[in-house]
């Protein structure tokens, strides 16, 4: 196993920082010099091999620690944040590299990161902890969709997921969510109609606290576009507007919750504008309050939690 560092010897070479490691366990020079090569040509570096660290660019430094542990030929490595030193583009970068040198080497890779976007764009399986306790094992989409509780859905997801808290309501034949604040009461709040598929596993809760988790992407904005489907329109005003180019964040509440929806950017909202909200209830998430669990995904991958 290898452990990968960024910190490079400033007064060697990248060629010579790449075979320190090789030359401390006395390799013969030729078997050195191929290995090193060979590296430096899959990792893009074989033109730099006399310049030394200061000359390099932030990516370029990480490639050659990267190929540091390479010439050892290793079968698993270990990778502790490398990129958290880099800027955003250089980030892309070399996620983009990593992600190919992998495939490339055929190794096992384990990487450590707080970086979600790492993680779901690098990993094919991912590990999520939290207080030394493994809370889920699964590919990222699995993940994203799956999530077996608060912590998980709420780590995963730029913004993250919105949660409610109150309780399933029998209105008629139907099952609503409907919004509590924390003390119990209900002012001013919203209800939505479950979909089809959830009351069979909520049933049980009907009368009960529980508290919806919903992406902010799964929030419409339909204020333009009339009404959505009955039973799932929520009022809401927004406090803010954070436009992002192709999509815009609102900042909205309603009733005691605050939460974040991700529209298209041509939905033209202003601030304290009151605006109509449809909650796709097709991808609602639902938890207990009291385990923080989910009672509703088809979650796998759990380990703890």
């Amino acid at each position: 196993m290898v452990f990968q560092h960024y910190a490079l010897y400033p007064h060697m070479t990248v060629y010579d920082n790449m075979a320190f490691g090789l030359k401390l366990r006395k390799y013969p020079g030729t078997e050195i010099d191929q290995r090193v090569r060979n590296a430096a040509e899959i990792i893009g570096l074989t033109p730099n091999l006399n310049r030394l660290p200061e000359t390099l660019s932030g990516g370029e430094r990480q490639r050659v620690a990267v190929g540091r542990a390479m010439v050892r030929q290793p079968k698993v490595f270990l990778f502790d944040e490398p990129l958290s030193n880099l800027d955003a583009k250089m980030r892309a970068q070399m996620r983009g590299e990593i992600s190919k040198l992998q495939i490339r080497l055929a190794a096992t890779m384990i990487y450590v990161t707080h970086d979600q976007v790492e993680a779901m764009t690098m990993g094919d399986r991912i590990a999520v902890m939290k207080d030394g306790v493994i809370h889920q094992v699964t590919g990222p989409m699995n993940l994203y969709d799956h999530p077996v509780n608060m912590f998980v859905a709420g780590f995963i997801g730029s913004p993250p997921m919105n949660f409610f808290h109150g309780i399933i309501a029998q209105k008629g034949t139907a099952l609503y969510f409907q919004e509590q604040n924390s003390a119990g009461a209900a002012p001013g709040n919203f209800a939505v109609q479950l979909d089809d598929e959830s009351p069979s596993k909520l049933t049980s809760y009907t009368g009960k606290k529980i508290i919806l988790g919903i992406r902010p992407e799964n929030i419409a904005d339909t204020t333009n576009a009339g009404s959505g489907p009955t039973g799932q329109t929520v009022q809401a005003v927004a406090e803010g507007v954070e436009p992002m180019g192709s999509e815009a964040h609102l900042y909205l509440t309603s009733g005691s919750h605050s939460f974040v929806a991700r529209v298209h950017a041509h939905n033209r909202v202003n601030v304290n504008e009151k605006i109509s909200l449809v909650f796709d209830m097709r991808k609602a998430h639902f938890f207990d309050p009291a385990t923080e669990k989910s009672v509703t995904s088809a979650a796998s991958g759990v380990l703890g939690g």
